[in-house]
């Protein structure tokens, strides 16, 4: 998931109301909402463990991709977490807004294909509304200083 505040920033810092402090509190709202994917996912994976550590090392956080786009992820870290996330394919989705990044040998996996153990997809979806509220509460905060 990914929130673009290029437009908003460059607004509000040509009129001197935008700060370090508020870059710094877009980036923590990112990161919260990333360890909350984190939480949600670790607890609802319908996989069954067999070693556990698919489920232990998801991970979730933020990470700025230049001056004025912070992302808040969430993902698998094992080398077979794109197969959970794949396995068994049943349906298909036509939203656009989830990808999954996978490591530098492989640019990026694009989730058309819902997989019989999908946690991500669900996830990032479950958030999407919340995070755009909570980031617009915390824009229209900066507005009235």
């Amino acid at each position: 998931m990914k929130y673009n505040a290029d437009k908003l920033l460059h607004n509000l810092s040509e009129k001197g109301k935008i700060n370090k402090t508020m870059k710094a509190s877009v980036g923590v709202y990112c990161d919260s909402v990333g360890k909350k994917m984190e939480g949600y996912a670790k607890k609802n994976a319908p996989w069954h463990n067999r070693t556990g550590m698919a489920r232990k090392t998801i991970k979730g956080g933020s990470e700025w991709q230049d001056e004025h786009i912070c992302d808040a992820y969430v993902g698998g870290n094992m080398d077979y977490s794109p197969f959970l996330e794949l396995a068994k394919a049943q349906g298909s989705s036509t939203d656009n807004e989830v990808t999954m990044e996978v490591d530098a040998n492989h640019t990026s996996l694009n989730l058309s294909a819902i997989g019989k153990y999908s946690i991500f997809r669900e996830t990032v979806r479950k958030f999407i509304p919340e995070a755009i509220t909570g980031m617009t509460g915390l824009l229209e905060k900066a507005k009235r200083r």
